[in-house]
């Protein structure tokens, strides 16, 4: 493993250990449970990476900096935001939903914001993992906030069925390629900003009822609508890319005849 991965291993490992402190002063047990299930989140995403890392395309870096480090800050936040809801006690004043809202709301906002621009000015540039990372963890850090929606605040458990359409995609036989694409369209950025406003307003630690109500109503009523609007986008993409790829093998073997 390369010093730059390490480095930002230890330190989450580091900053989760620091935020399940709290939980362990009132009840070990939550303390405990924390700390596994975001550590055990965050080493299983560090692990994928490190093999991603050694499976890398002739050109692209052996490691990761500090651009790096910025991206990967959304999956750390993913899983802490996933242990908060899990482990912490069902209620969105309590130090759980604390812990989760800001860091949930900092990257999906700040780290998802800066981090393209600042890639680009680097001198390597943006890299094929970095592409890669930047639209798994918006991914992984909306669905682990409409999870704490869910648990900590008013949204009703039906409405994890929209971020979690592209993973039930990524287990089909649909090609990644296909679900990649269709995760950087407009249409399904715009999906996700719109669940992950939602989700952070149901369980903003300071929000009045009658707006975490709302959010869960508003919730409720675009959840068809985001569903259809993904499943037609997937299905939708993998017609284009049949056509396209039977065009080509039509094209070759009228050049081959």
């Amino acid at each position: 493993m390369g010093s730059g991965w390490t480095r930002i291993t230890g330190s989450g490992l580091a900053a989760i250990l620091i935020a399940s402190i709290p939980f362990a002063k009132h009840e070990t047990r939550r303390g405990l449970g924390f700390a596994a299930l975001a550590a055990g989140s965050f080493v299983v995403q560090q692990i994928l990476i490190a093999k991603r890392l050694a499976r890398r395309d002739p050109g692209e870096p052996s490691d990761l900096d500090a651009v790096d480090a910025l991206t990967l800050s959304r999956g750390l936040a993913a899983s802490i935001v996933v242990a908060s809801a899990i482990a912490g006690p069902r209620d969105r004043r309590r130090y759980a939903a604390r812990l989760a809202w800001p860091l949930a709301l900092v990257g999906s906002t700040f780290s998802d914001w800066i981090d393209g621009p600042l890639a680009r000015r680097r001198g390597r540039g943006p890299t094929r993992l970095g592409r890669l990372l930047d639209l798994e963890l918006d991914s992984w850090l909306t669905l682990a906030t409409t999870l704490a929606g869910a648990r900590l605040g008013t949204l009703d458990a039906v409405c994890l069925i929209t971020p979690s359409i592209r993973y039930v995609a990524m287990a089909s036989s649909i090609p990644y390629q296909d679900v990649h694409a269709v995760g950087k369209t407009d249409r399904a950025r715009n999906l996700g900003i719109t669940q992950m406003t939602l989700a952070l307003v149901s369980f903003a630690p300071f929000a009045g009822r009658g707006t975490t109500t709302v959010a869960r109503i508003a919730s409720l009523a675009l959840l068809p609508i985001h569903v259809a609007a993904l499943i037609a986008a997937l299905a939708g993409f993998r017609r284009y890319s049949a056509g396209a790829s039977s065009s080509g093998r039509a094209m070759t073997s009228s050049i081959t005849s």
